[in-house]
């Protein structure tokens, strides 16, 4: 073992001698570096990871947190938002937060158990009215985890429960809620109408009308909307989805015929949203034999007298009535009986509501890009109007041939722009390979000059001497050096090399 690990010695020794100074150099600040950044990957993977434990805590519920994290848990912790927002490491969250809720912290105000705990001297007001903060409390917490909402402030008024029996009191029981929203937020109509649905919910005797709902500028919120602005912008929507699809459908179809970017289609769609109810009310006859319907109500009158009857004073005639039963003692008796029926009316009645956003019309231009007869312009409306509904349609079509200079110069540039990555890719190698030359020539000029190896002087020594070029004039001197290059290429590449190591 020990021989192994002379051996590995020298051997690390002798790679490392085989480097000059300036290398030695080079390579002890690339491991410096190396190390550095394996070093900061290390603690950033290690380092942890905090995570919301509470927020928005009240300074009296922070500190009980803070104090608990630093003597009992031995957590690490961080505090933002001036101290209202405590972190934890993410590991730590759940198990601190259930430590902490067993000790009912934080307290959040007023509890169930402080509006429960009551003595025996408490009175029946005092205890409505600890409940009350109760339930006050309850829904400022639940306001709070609506999206957007930071903060909520909830009063409740109720009116005193008198029992007094002649008292006039009318007193109905209302609400103030101001919420504190987060920046950029907003709530919505419908959101407003569930926190107003909601606080009246949570109350007895607490009517949706009777809460107010205003955000920290004292704006108040409603949940109604302006109607008339949400409904036209739906409207519009509505008719520009219509005409979209429309045109598109057409255009689709009439490209399978002449071809893509042949034809061009504009609809124009008129939608009516007006609402239209009817109420409409039939009679029919009675079903059945006997004709009679069904019995709504039957009233029976009975009349029933008895008397004596001995004669009628003189000159007077006679009160009994024209029918009666006369027995041998002179009595009489008097039946009288009154039946009414009064027999429902059969009756059917519909209330139709027509659907808004019917199709009152529709108008079509067509343009083709080619010349047309009367007759394909018939047969192209005839095909236009099927597809568009086939009622209330007005159909125009045109043939004209399109303006397509702008088209063809679009198309120019796009095939100059594809054969510009072949000449882009030659020009940055060309740069790459200048760049590579001059960065080499630049350390070869740091280095000390060098004598001419061995065997480039007898390269040099062996060679035939080169003439003089008497140079007379421009064209006579490329000529020459041209004729040189040609016919004697190794001194040319010699010298070249000779000037190199001078320089």
């Amino acid at each position: 073992m020990p021989q192994s690990i002379a051996n590995f010695r020298e051997q690390l020794l002798n790679f490392w001698n085989k480097f000059d100074k300036k290398q030695k150099i080079q390579l002890t600040v690339i491991a410096i570096l190396v190390f550095i950044s394996i070093s900061l990957l290390v603690y950033i993977a290690n380092r942890p990871n905090y995570v919301v434990l509470y927020s928005n805590l009240s300074l009296k519920d922070a500190g009980i947190v803070v104090e608990k994290l630093k003597s009992d848990f031995k957590v690490p912790y961080k505090l933002s938002d001036n101290g209202t927002t405590i972190l934890v490491p993410a590991q730590y969250k759940d198990e601190i937060r259930m430590k902490l809720a067993t000790e009912g912290i934080p307290q959040g105000g007023f509890s169930f158990q402080d509006a429960m705990n009551n003595s025996l001297s408490t009175t029946d007001q005092e205890r409505r009215q600890k409940y009350l903060y109760f339930v006050q409390n309850e829904i400022q917490n639940s306001l709070k985890t609506i999206e957007g909402v930071q903060d909520a402030i909830v009063n409740i008024v109720v009116p005193d429960q008198n029992a007094f029996v002649l008292s006039n009191t009318t007193n109905q029981a209302t609400a103030a809620v101001m919420l504190t929203l987060k920046p950029g937020a907003t709530l919505t109509p419908s959101q407003v109408k569930g926190i107003i649905d909601f606080v009246s919910k949570s109350v007895e005797g607490l009517k949706p009308e009777n809460v107010t709902v205003i955000d920290s500028t004292g704006k108040i919120l409603t949940p109604e909307s302006d109607s008339i602005a949400e409904n036209a912008s739906n409207q519009f929507a509505l008719q520009k989805k219509v005409q979209e699809d429309l045109q598109n459908s057409l255009q689709t179809l009439l490209e399978q015929v002449f071809g893509p970017g042949n034809v061009v289609v504009r609809a124009n769609v008129r939608l009516n949203f007006d609402k239209k109810t009817e109420d409409r009310i039939e009679y029919t006859p009675v079903q059945g034999n006997d004709n009679k319907g069904i019995v709504r109500s039957v009233q029976e009158l009975k009349e029933k007298a008895t008397g004596t009857q001995s004669g009628s004073p003189p000159g007077q005639p006679t009160n009994n009535p024209p029918v009666y039963n006369q027995q041998n003692n002179n009595t009489s008796s008097y039946d009288k009986t009154e039946t009414t029926i009064n027999y429902e009316i059969n009756q059917i009645k519909t209330t139709l509501v027509e659907a808004q956003g019917k199709i009152e019309s529709i108008s079509v231009a067509v343009v083709v890009n080619k010349p047309l007869n009367a007759s394909m312009q018939q047969q192209i409306a005839d095909l236009v109007a099927n597809a568009a509904g086939g009622n209330n349609v007005k159909v125009s079509v045109q043939g004209i041939p399109f303006n397509q200079d702008l088209l063809k110069a679009m198309q120019a540039q796009k095939k100059v722009a594809q054969g510009m990555p072949i000449y882009l890719w030659g020009i940055i190698a060309a740069l790459a390979v200048g760049g590579g030359l001059v960065a080499f020539l630049m350390i070869r000029r740091r280095k000390t000059k060098e004598v001419i190896p061995p065997a480039e002087e007898e390269v040099l020594a062996t060679a035939e001497p080169v003439e003089e070029i008497v140079i007379t004039e421009k064209d006579e001197k490329k000529k020459q050096i041209e004729k040189l290059i040609r016919e004697k290429p190794d001194i040319v590449v010699q010298l070249i090399r000779t000037w190199l190591n001078e320089e």
